[in-house]
């Protein structure tokens, strides 16, 4: 190799280095991007390792706030589908309203089943609106009103289109004993 880049004529030595240069330039900023790659993407796995030990140092608490949260729950109440649309339903007939729904969906977690039911209501009076939502109020725990919201009707004075995701709780079977178990209380094997 040594003796073939003697050979060439002193031009061509400089192009085949400039030619060399070039490639090495090439090779190193990709290379650096790697390496820099790499660092992110270990610096990120550190930073989620971090938030990970957070969160199982305060197990204690997350139990404790868990066996609040569904305190009073009872085993095998809460609404499934059928019931859910029902109640949504019948709270929209007392409200005044006429509702327009879409078949429910359901997402389970354990212990928990979740339905939500999206409706809409078209050419609605405020005050029927604020009767719904009372009506739903009357039902929690079990049922809850997420993601509502009302744009005015053009045209039609007073009356508003509104939409709403309508949330049943449904528990499937008995809580878990760590969720029995009273706020602040030490756990089995613990002082």
């Amino acid at each position: 190799m040594k003796h073939f880049f003697f050979s060439l004529k002193p031009r061509e030595r400089l192009m085949a280095l400039a030619a060399l240069l070039v490639a090495a330039t090439l090779w190193s900023t990709g290379s650096w991007a790697r390496v820099r790659g790499g660092w992110d993407n270990w610096r990120s796995l550190e930073e989620d390792a971090a938030v990970q030990k957070s969160w199982l140092a305060k197990e204690r608490e997350v139990r404790a706030a868990t066996a609040l949260a569904v305190q009073g729950l009872d085993s095998g109440h809460g609404y499934d589908q059928a019931k859910l649309v029902a109640e949504a339903v019948n709270a929209t007939k007392e409200a005044g309203l006429n509702a327009n729904t879409e078949s429910p969906k359901t997402t389970k977690a354990g212990k928990f089943a979740i339905h939500s039911l999206q409706m809409s209501c078209r050419k609605a009076d405020l005050a029927s609106v604020l009767r719904f939502y009372e009506s739903v109020k009357t039902r929690a725990p079990y049922l809850a009103i997420g993601n509502l919201s009302m744009t005015a009707d053009r045209g039609t004075a007073g009356t508003v289109t509104f939409k709403a995701t309508i949330t049943a709780l449904e528990l499937l079977g008995d809580l878990p004993a760590g969720a029995k178990a009273t706020p602040g209380a030490p756990e089995e094997g613990t002082k």
